[in-house]
């Protein structure tokens, strides 16, 4: 019951027809876990941050190590941080959040910002 709860708010949330959906491979959900919960993403010391928050659960399937690309996981991006080529750069008041989907690719879900691409096209959110 809790998994289809858990799709069922995914498929509302992430409707993936918005401004935004990456489908990279590099962003891809892990099919090894599912998960609940948030992890922000920031720059410290120009390396590239993963903070996972307190409520911040995942769902192994098989024997593997913690992902960030679990399905299902929010990921909210602090100030201007770049992963894969792709530069992230947020609202303080209002930052950039994506979800994990499996099926439908990284969804963007709110905030203000820009995403550049890695061939340097800008979108600005919402």
């Amino acid at each position: 019951m809790k998994v289809l709860i858990s799709l069922l708010i995914t498929f509302f949330t992430c409707a993936c027809g918005g401004p935004l959906t990456i489908k990279d491979k590099k962003f891809k959900a892990s099919n090894a876990c599912d998960g609940e919960g948030e992890i922000e993403f920031f720059m410290q010391n120009g390396e590239l941050v993963a903070k996972a928050r307190s409520n911040l659960q995942t769902y192994m399937k098989k024997i593997g190590l913690f992902s960030a690309w679990c399905h299902g996981i929010k990921q909210i991006w602090k100030s201007k941080a770049t992963y894969a080529g792709y530069t992230f750069d947020s609202s303080i008041d209002e930052p950039l959040q994506f979800k994990v989907d499996r099926n439908k690719g990284y969804c963007y879900l709110k905030g203000k910002g820009t995403v550049t691409t890695p061939v340097g096209k800008v979108i600005k959110l919402p």
